[in-house]
């Protein structure tokens, strides 16, 4: 298992789950793991770290999501399978991408689509005012 050099910046203005899966996304982007090797449990990374395992686990859980690691019941999760082909551009592309859709789901308030403005439909269906 190839050693995960991850370090949790304190100032940064990313979040930890950001920080781990950026570090972790750009390692197997660069071709530092081929496909099968093993990841670093969310226990044991999280220990290393000094973090939760909530932490770890949401940034694992967004890397299997772009397609980068897979989770196996018997043996945790392993390197889907890095493309050597990538190149920087494809590394940053993964982590804006990423920011990106976390914004939009952060500015969505619960029950409402990102583009409601407040004077559709759930606004009349809810008597002419908003409910909260």
């Amino acid at each position: 298992m190839p050693d995960l050099n991850i370090r949790i910046r304190a100032g940064s203005d990313e979040t930890k789950t950001q920080q781990i899966f950026n570090q972790i996304a750009s390692a197997i982007l660069a071709g530092k793991f081929t496909r099968g090797d093993a990841i670093t449990s969310e226990r044991g990374l999280a220990e290393r770290l000094g973090v939760s395992r909530n932490i770890v686990r949401n940034a694992y859980r967004r890397l299997e999501e772009h397609g980068l690691i897979e989770t196996f019941s018997t043996s945790g999760r392993r390197v889907r399978g890095a493309k050597k082909s990538r190149t920087a551009g494809g590394q940053a592309g993964v982590a804006s991408g990423d920011r990106r859709s976390m914004r939009a789901a952060d500015s969505a308030a619960p029950g409402y689509p990102a583009s409601d403005t407040g004077g559709g439909a759930a606004s009349k269906k809810a008597g002419g005012r908003r409910r909260g």
